[in-house]
């Protein structure tokens, strides 16, 4: 008997397996999805932000953006100016803290469980004089 003869076969079947293993459509599914927090009170919000008077004075516009921490209860509990004139940030530092958020949800794709979790948003904030 010719070793030719036995392996072909062996790894035929072998190929067979690794194949109907390898593309089973839920290998790829991820375990888990999420879908990220959501400000739901932003334009009542920012329109509540004064316009800082020097800033106004000196003509500086520009986009302030902050890094928030939003609880899994869709509260802000801490941020950080990452981007943007001071002046203009020091306007926002009152509104970022009222700022209202769907949490941040993840789903276990395998059972269905939804479970809100904290975790870091950018916020932008806009200013822009309109002569």
């Amino acid at each position: 008997m010719n070793i030719k003869n036995i392996l072909l076969p062996v790894a035929f079947i072998f190929g067979l397996v690794i194949n109907v293993v390898a593309s089973n459509p839920d290998d790829d599914k991820p375990l888990f999805t999420y879908q990220q927090a959501k400000v739901v009170n932003y334009d009542a919000v920012t329109a509540e932000i004064d316009y800082p008077k020097i800033g106004k004075d000196m003509g500086i516009e520009g986009q302030v953006k902050i890094k928030a921490y939003v609880n899994a209860e869709g509260e802000v509990t801490k941020y950080k100016v990452i981007k943007g004139s001071e002046m203009l940030a020091s306007s926002v530092e009152e509104a970022i803290m009222k700022l209202e958020f769907e949490p941040t949800v993840v789903t276990n794709t395998v059972t269905g469980e939804v479970q809100a979790v904290p975790s870091w948003v950018i916020v932008p904030f806009n200013f822009s004089l309109n002569y």
